[in-house]
């Protein structure tokens, strides 16, 4: 499984963001739990405002039960003189906005202090059968909200349950405006609060806020659906579409329920406040903490980026410097990579030093496609590259350019063994012939083989060559000198088939012919003298007349003249012959068979474009006078035949002053003799 890589900022913020994380996590757990807190605490507040205020309504509607029930007993009321009740009531509500009425429990009203005394009284709704119920039990009742005499007036009463002069019962109650309610209830209520007080009917008794507006209209439906039981809190949304949280308490006296509401938004502004501030913090410790991420993953990017160079150093072999850092595990890494660079170049100036004395070339690979090589001395050396080893040894370079065959044929670099060694196969001793970009070719017995980690992958190559130039060249050499030796041998007893043919037919005795035979086999033999000392390259054209001369007759009576010319083997013999036939007629016949005669040798040079020709002339003066003779001897025939088979010519001039021989012959423009006319040419 491969990892995904991140840099060391990444895993530096990571470890911030897991140091913080659980932080932030914990301080969201404290604002929840501190919200809770507020929020039960706002609960509580709520339920405990409604209890205060509906025990100030409930003391005020204690009140009023105390002033009914003390009217009831005026002896006026016990005696049935409703007119004089009627006074005392006047008096008791005097300056007040209040109303005495006394009913029964059906429709009728028997006093009512906002009508005269004696006037029509108008019917009033009965009284339900659970209020009678409520009356029966508790004697006393507080009313719903209901509407009064004025339009907007609207009231409550606290009415109790009186005897009748008959002994029927009656009810007196007393009516004040739901204001008063209100009033009497402001001072409970918190600020920024809203308290309700409903009636039975979930009408709204008074309110703290919009009293004048809501107050005996009902609530909203879904407010009065959550007041169950006897207290309790709850959110809702109120006429103005707010959310409310609500706490609410039913009275059991008077079974008004009475609310306190506050708006959610200041329940949770504190929440929201703690919120912020705790992001506010976050934020501001979470940008600390990315800034400081990124200077210590600055320092720390730094420092990998030096080991990573110091790494890529010791895999190219250079040195390692030390690495200076505040980070004790990057010093220690770096300290391990000099020590390991140390101890590889310890081991590498081993290696360096047996691969430098062993005369063989040695490459190494680790690149797949074998371009890029590492060469010991003597290869460099082989491959006509610089052989400082402190440059070139463990520094991988691009192999050069060369052309390798093998067996005769061309190989591709893909099947060369190094490259063969990459794929795994293995070579051993097999020749090749390369040649280099200079031009020189070189003969390398090659073994290769692959390099494997302890898995046994390749991970790279070797190859060892010996060279075997020199001893190819010396192998050819050996087949050229024995093919050479043959066509000498071949040639040489034809030439002295030859000879000893043409002297036999031509001598007139057996003493004559050994003669004749003896000193031309001397003056072949003496050819193939200076021959020999050339290793059968050739010879100087000066030295084999002087060769030619030296055992006839003294080198003054000549007179030679002629830049120095290297003659092929070939060419050198056959002009060994004519020398000597030249030499021993002049004796025999011409200038040299007097005392005064001698005889001159001249020759030029002429080079063409793709040979050279030589031109000689042995001209003899001083000796008796020669004439033309009618039959050609042998000398004569093989003076004219010994360069038909070398393109020249051999021409005969019988003049009175003396023989004059005209030699032309052309020389091949090899290497050999060009070098040699070369060296000869510098050494005039």
């Amino acid at each position: 499984m491969v990892l995904p890589l991140r840099s060391v900022r990444s895993h530096l913020l990571g470890l911030i963001a897991a140091a913080v994380v659980p932080v932030w996590l914990f301080a969201a757990y404290l604002l929840v739990q501190y919200a809770q807190q507020e929020r039960y605490r706002f609960e509580q507040d709520a339920l405990q405002t409604a209890r205060q205020v509906s025990l100030v309504v409930e003391g005020e509607l204690a009140n009023l039960q105390t002033i009914v029930d003390g009217l009831s007993k005026s002896a006026a009321l016990a005696n049935g003189n409703l007119q004089a009740f009627h006074g005392e009531a006047l008096n008791l509500i005097q300056g007040k906005d209040q109303v005495i009425v006394l009913r029964d429990l059906g429709r009728n009203q028997l006093l009512n202090t906002e009508i005269g005394y004696g006037s029509d009284l108008p019917p009033v709704a009965p009284i339900a059968a659970a209020d009678r119920e409520k009356i029966k039990a508790g004697g006393f009742f507080v009313s719903d909200v209901f509407a009064g005499k004025a339009s907007k007036d609207r009231r409550i009463a606290m009415s109790i349950r009186v005897p009748a002069p008959r002994g029927e019962a009656l009810l007196l109650s007393i009516s004040v405006p739901t204001a008063r309610i209100r009033n009497v209830m402001m001072p409970a209520v918190p600020e920024g609060w809203t308290v309700g007080i409903g009636d039975r009917d979930g009408n709204y008794v008074a309110r703290s806020r919009l009293d004048e507006e809501m107050s005996g209209k009902p609530g909203r439906a879904e407010y009065l659906e959550k007041i169950v039981g006897r207290s309790g809190s709850f959110t809702s949304r109120n006429f103005e579409g707010m959310t409310l949280l609500a706490g609410y308490y039913r009275s059991p006296h008077s079974d008004w329920f009475y609310t306190a509401d506050v708006p959610l938004s200041q329940v949770q502004a504190p929440l929201w406040r703690s919120l912020a501030a705790i992001c506010a913090m976050g934020l501001l410790s979470l940008l600390v903490s990315v800034a400081l991420g990124y200077i210590v993953g600055k320092h720390f990017t730094g420092a990998t980026a030096d080991l990573a160079a110091r790494a890529e150093a010791l895999g190219h072999g250079r040195r390692v410097e030390p690495l200076s850092t505040s980070v004790t595990e990057f010093a220690t890494i770096a300290r391990a990579m000099v020590d390991a660079e140390r101890a590889i170049a310890e081991r590498r100036y081993e290696l360096e030093a047996v691969l430098e004395t062993v005369p063989a070339a040695v490459w190494f690979t680790y690149d797949p496609k074998a371009l890029q090589v590492i060469r010991n001395r003597f290869a460099a050396e082989l491959m006509g590259l610089p052989t400082d080893a402190s440059d070139s040894f463990g520094r991988p370079e691009r192999v050069i350019n060369t052309v390798a065959v093998r067996n005769g044929h061309a190989v591709s670099r893909e099947d060369r063994p190094l490259s063969r060694a990459m794929r795994g196969e293995l070579t051993d001793h097999e020749e090749f012939a390369y040649t280099l970009p200079s031009g020189v070719e070189r003969f390398l017995l090659t073994s290769a083989r692959p390099i494997r980690n302890p898995a046994g992958s390749i991970i790279g190559a070797v190859q060892i060559s010996l060279d075997i130039t020199d001893r190819k060249r010396s192998e050819e050499h050996r087949r050229l000198l024995a093919n050479e030796l043959n066509h000498r041998v071949k040639n040489t007893l034809a030439v002295v088939q030859s000879i000893a043919g043409q002297t036999m037919r031509n001598a007139t005795s057996l003493s004559e012919a050994r003669q004749m035979l003896s000193s031309r086999l001397v003056s072949l033999a003496k050819a193939h003298d200076l021959l020999t000392q050339q290793n059968w390259s050739g010879a100087d054209l000066g030295d084999l007349i002087a060769a030619s001369i030296k055992p006839h007759a003294s080198i003054e009576r000549f007179q030679i003249r002629g830049e120095r010319v290297w003659l092929p083997p070939n060419i050198a013999l056959s002009a060994a012959l004519v020398f000597h036939e030249l030499m021993t007629n002049a004796i025999k016949y011409g200038a040299l068979s007097t005392a005064m005669g001698k005889v001159s040798i001249r020759w030029t040079l002429v080079n063409h474009k793709h040979s050279r020709r030589l031109e000689l002339q042995w001209r003899e003066v001083g000796g008796p006078v020669v004439e033309p003779v009618d039959r050609k001897g042998f000398g004569t025939q093989l003076l004219e035949r010994v360069f038909a088979s070398e393109a020249g010519r051999v021409s005969l001039r019988f003049e009175n002053s003396g023989l004059v021989c005209d030699l032309r012959v052309t020389l091949p423009h090899d290497g050999i003799a060009a070098d040699k006319n070369e060296a000869l040419s510098r050494q005039l």
